[in-house]
């Protein structure tokens, strides 16, 4: 039988609740029997500078771990230098070449999807599944996907570092309790970025 695995990539920076929720939706609909919670290494795509990818990763492992088909999956963050979707699917068909693979993308992401690296290679070896924001419906000629069915939820890995930033203890309410205890053990995101 042919193994089904979502590939959820990110910063994660930090992991919310809406990451979970997100997770949990593509799982039940897509019937995964693995995800893969992938850090993000080096985004090229990314204005700023993300947080240390090991404080990412073991972020990543306490908002996911409850979650018995979610791995979290090291390799972009391993793998130093300019981070590529591409190079993440290819080394996961290689891995398991028997294995249907499907790229769960924000709806933001798709936007700027053709501008991604062989984007049209990836579209070849995965199926596409869209996290659309506030039901919206959007149509795009050149890219097929499919969308994914939960309700979107209000919370932003930024929204959540300005409220850290700003001493604000309601951060808290917005991830697992164990992230936001190890996110105060580490003193993260005090700092201005």
């Amino acid at each position: 039988m042919t193994k089904s695995i979502g590939i959820y990539g990110g910063a994660f920076d930090p992991p919310h609740l809406a990451h979970v929720a997100l997770a949990k939706a593509a799982i039940e609909q897509f019937k995964f029997d693995q995800l893969l919670v992938i850090p993000t290494g080096d985004a090229v795509h990314k204005r700023r500078h993300l947080s240390p990818g090991h404080h990412r990763l073991a972020m990543a492992q306490l908002a996911f771990a409850d979650i018995a088909q979610a791995v979290v999956d090291s390799r972009e963050i391993n793998r130093g230098g300019a981070s590529y979707t591409i190079d993440t699917i290819m080394e996961l068909n290689a891995e398991q070449p028997d294995a249907r693979l499907t790229l769960i993308i924000g709806q933001d992401q798709l936007t700027a999807f053709h501008t991604w690296l062989h984007y049209a290679e990836i579209l070849k070896r995965v199926k596409l599944a869209v996290a659309m924001r506030n039901g919206t419906v959007m149509i795009s000629p050149n890219i097929s996907f499919e969308s994914i069915e939960f309700a979107p939820q209000a919370i932003s890995s930024s929204d959540l570092r300005q409220m850290i930033r700003m001493k604000d203890s309601q951060f808290a309410a917005k991830m697992n309790p164990s992230v936001a205890a190890y996110i105060r053990e580490h003193e993260l995101y005090l700092g201005s970025t």
